[in-house]
C-alpha cells in the first residue's frame, strides 16, 4: 500500500524501481491510496496506525513500518537484482545508523497520540489546513526546524569523515579492510546504493521543495546554487545530484513534487507562511545556512620603514602607524553549529554559565563571586587543572574610548585583532609573575622558578565575554570570532602597544575572503563566549581574532551593549605540589574571597586600583588590577 507523495512510501517504490529493471510487479502488487482510504476500516485492519507503507504477506500477516518492510524485502529478494545492504556487518551497521536517524529524528513523531508530530511535519503541517490534531505552534514548529538542520549537519559530518576514511585507505592501500568493498569510491551515502540512499533521498525532495519556498533556506541539494547562499551541505548536494541520475529516481522526485505543487496552490502552505511572518518573538528561529555580509574593520598593514601600533600614556613617536579599513565578510551565526563550538576544535564554545555576581561595578564584588566563577569555568570549558584571573574590563556601547579609567568602562572595540602573539604570551606570562601572584596551593607566592616550571607546561591565554545586562540580550555590537583554520599564517601582522614601562603585542589581520566569522546572535547574559587568545600547544586553535560589529539585523531602537570580559590563564599539566596548604587562607591568615578554588592570587601591591589600559576586548594590560585577580 503507497501513496505518491509519502516519503516513507516511496522508499519501498524506489527499492522495487532500482531492485529490478521494470520493477518488482511480479512478486507484488502495489496499490495506490489517497488520504479518506486511511481512515476506511479494511486498511485499518493492515496497518492500526493508518499510515503507508503497509505490506500484506502471502499469509495474511501484516507488516508496516518502511524500514520493517525494506528489510524484509531485501532480505527475501535480496538476489533478485543489485545488492542493496553491505556485505560486510560494518557497513551494515553503518547504514542501519543512517536509517534509524532518518526515523527516529526526521521522519516519526514517536507517539500515536494526538497533537504530536514527527519533525519533517514542521515543514507543512498547521492549524490552519490540519486542526488541532496534526498542527503545531510556532514554538514547536521552531524547535521541529532547528532539528532538521541539525541532522543535516551530521549527515554531512558524516559524508565527510566517510570521504577521510576512504581517502586515508587509498593511500595506505588498506582496501582489504574497508567496511565493504563495494563502497569504495561511490556517489552514494555509504558508497555503494544501499537502503539507507532510499530512506534519505525522498525526504530530502520534500526538503527541497518546502525549506527554501517557505522557511527562506538556501537551495540545499544544488552544488551551482548561490542565491540566497551556497549550499552549507556541499556533500549532500553532491549525493542528491547523483541519486536524481538515475531515472528511476528521478521518476519518484517528479511524483512528489507534482503533488506538492498541487498542495501549494491549493493553499496549504499559506497558515504556515503566515503565521511566521506574524511572529514578533525573536527568538524563533526558521531560517538557516543563510549566512549575512557586514563590514569588519581589518587592520591596514604599515609602510616600508615603520611598525604597527600605538603609544599609550606616553607621547607618540610616529614610528608606528594604526589606521584599518572596513572589509566585507560573510558572518555565520554560530548558533547553527552541529556539533556545537568547543575550545579544542574551533578555539571558542559557549557556554551556559549563570552568575550570583548582582554588581559589576563593584570590583569587591566581582572578585568576591565572579572571579570564582569564572575559573570554574574556564576549567570545565578547557579541561584545564589551575586557572590564574588576572584582569577584567567593562563595556557599554555608550562609551567611545577604548581604555578603562579606574572604576569605570570602556567601549567595544570595533576592530580585528587577537591580544597575544607566539612571543608576547608567554613574556606576559612572566610579567605577571614578575608582578607577584599568590598561590593558594603552596601557601606564598610563587617565585620566578615557580613561574618557570608553570611556563614549562602547557598554558594558555582565555577570554570569557558575556553580557551584563539583566534585561535584554546583545542586540547592538555583538562580539564576533574567526575559525582559526581559515587564517593563513601570513595573515597575521604584529601589533605594539607600547606603554611607559613595556611593550605589548596583539596580531592584527590582514584581510581574506577565506576568514571564516562567527557570532552568537542576541547572546544573553547566563550565556559566556569562551574563546582563546593564545596556546602553547601547536595542534589545534591558538589566535582567535575576534572583534565588535555592526550587525546590521540590529533593530534601530536596540538597546546599549553592556559587557564583561575577564582574562585568565589556564594551566593543563603543571608540577605536582611537595606539601599540601590550607587553600582557603592567605599567607597573612585572611579568608580569600570568591570559593574555594585552589588557584593563585596576586598579592596586593598598591592601596588603590591602577587605571587599566586595554587595546581591545580582552587584550593586553598595563598592570594588575591590585588584590583583584585570582587563580
Amino acid at each position: 500500500f503507497d501513496m505518491c507523495h509519502s516519503n516513507n512510501a516511496a522508499r519501498v517504490r524506489l527499492w522495487m524501481a532500482l531492485k529490478r529493471p521494470g520493477g518488482m510487479g511480479h512478486a507484488i502488487e502495489s496499490r495506490m491510496l489517497t488520504y479518506p482510504d486511511l481512515k476506511k476500516a479494511d486498511f485499518a485492519a493492515v496497518n492500526p496506525l493508518k499510515k503507508v507503507p503497509a505490506l500484506i504477506l502471502p499469509d495474511g500477516a501484516p507488516v508496516f513500518e518502511s524500514n520493517v518492510i525494506l528489510s524484509f524485502l531485501e532480505d527475501k529478494y535480496g538476489d533478485a537484482g543489485p545488492r542493496l545492504t553491505p556485505r560486510t556487518p560494518e557497513g551494515r551497521a553503518a547504514m542501519e545508523l543512517l536509517c534509524r536517524v532518518h526515523d527516529l529524528y526526521i521522519a516519526s513523531p514517536n507517539t500515536t497520540a494526538p497533537g504530536f508530530s514527527h519533525s519533517q511535519g514542521a515543514m507543512y503541517l498547521s492549524y490552519g489546513w490540519h486542526g488541532p490534531e496534526r498542527g503545531m505552534d510556532l514554538p514547536t514548529r521552531a524547535a521541529k526546524i532547528a532539528e532538521i538542520w541539525r541532522q543535516l549537519c551530521w549527515l554531512e559530518a558524516e559524508l565527510e569523515a566517510s570521504d577521510r576514511r576512504r581517502a586515508m585507505v587509498s593511500r595506505l592501500h588498506l582496501d582489504k579492510f574497508t567496511r565493504d568493498p563495494d563502497a569504495a569510491g561511490g556517489p552514494h551515502l555509504l558508497g555503494q546504493l544501499t537502503l539507507a540512499d532510499l530512506t534519505w533521498f525522498p525526504t530530502c525532495v520534500f526538503m527541497e521543495f518546502m525549506l527554501p519556498r517557505f522557511f527562506g533556506w538556501p537551495q540545499l541539494f544544488d552544488p551551482a546554487a548561490a542565491d540566497p547562499a551556497p549550499t552549507p551541505f556541499p556533500r549532500l548536494a553532491a549525493w542528491y545530484s547523483a541519486m536524481r541520475a538515475e531515472p528511476a529516481v528521478e521518476a519518484v522526485r517528479a511524483e512528489i513534487w507534482a503533488y506538492w505543487e498541487e498542495m501549494e496552490a491549493a493553499g496549504q502552505f499559506k497558515p504556515i507562511v503566515d503565521e511566521i511572518a506574524a511572529s514578533a518573538d525573536p527568538t524563533l528561529k526558521f531560517t538557516y545556512g543563510v549566512p549575512r555580509a557586514v563590514q569588519l574593520n581589518y587592520q591596514q598593514p604599515p609602510p616600508a620603514g615603520k611598525g604597527t601600533g600605538r603609544y599609550i600614556n606616553q607621547p607618540d613617536l610616529g614610528d608606528v602607524v594604526d589606521e584599518h579599513v572596513a572589509a566585507e565578510v560573510t558572518m555565520r551565526d554560530a548558533r547553527e553549529l552541529h556539533p556545537p563550538a568547543s575550545l579544542d576544535a574551533l578555539g571558542f564554545a559557549l557556554q551556559s554559565w549563570p552568575t550570583k555576581c548582582d554588581d559589576f561595578e563593584d570590583d569587591d564584588a566581582l572578585v568576591a563571586t565572579y572571579y570564582g566563577e569564572m575559573m570554574d569555568l574556564v576549567k570545565a570549558a578547557s579541561g584545564a587543572e589551575r586557572v590564574f584571573i588576572f584582569d577584567h574590563t567593562v563595556r557599554e556601547s555608550g562609551n567611545t574610548n577604548l581604555n578603562a579609567a579606574a572604576g569605570g568602562s570602556a567601549a567595544p572595540v570595533p576592530r580585528v585583532h587577537c591580544d597575544y602573539t607566539a612571543s608576547g604570551a608567554p613574556r606576559r606570562l612572566q610579567q605577571l609573575g614578575a608582578e607577584g601572584i599568590y598561590s593558594r596551593l603552596r601557601g606564598r607566592v610563587l617565585t620566578p622558578e615557580d613561574v618557570e616550571e608553570l611556563a614549562a607546561g602547557r598554558f594558555a591565554f582565555i577570554n570569557v565575554w558575556r553580557s551584563i545586562d539583566d534585561s535584554h540580550p546583545v542586540m547592538q555590537q555583538p562580539l564576533a570570532v574567526c575559525d582559526e583554520k581559515s587564517v593563513a599564517e601570513e595573515d597575521r601582522f604584529t601589533y605594539e602597544l607600547r606603554f611607559p614601562d613595556r611593550t605589548g603585542e596583539n596580531y592584527s589581520l590582514r584581510h581574506s575572503r577565506a576568514h571564516r566569522w562567527y557570532y552568537f546572535p542576541r547572546q544573553t547574559k547566563d550565556e559566556c563566549l569562551v574563546f582563546k587568545v593564545y596556546d602553547k600547544r601547536e595542534d589545534g586553535p591558538r589566535f582567535v581574532f575576534h572583534t565588535a560589529f555592526s550587525d546590521p539585523s540590529s533593530p534601530a531602537d536596540a538597546p546599549p551593549r553592556r559587557s564583561i570580559e575577564v582574562r585568565a590563564i589556564a594551566f593543563f599539566d603543571p608540577p605536582e605540589l611537595e606539601e599540601p596548604v590550607d587553600a582557603m587562607r592567605t599567607a597573612q591568615g585572611e579568608r580569600l574571597r570568591g570559593g574555594d578554588c585552589q588557584q593563585t592570587m596576586p598579592v596586593a601591591r598598591r592601596a588603590a586600583p591602577p587605571a587599566r589600559c586595554c587595546e581591545a576586548e580582552g587584550a593586553d594590560v598595563s598592570t594588575l588590577q591590585a588584590d583583584r585577580a585570582r587563580i
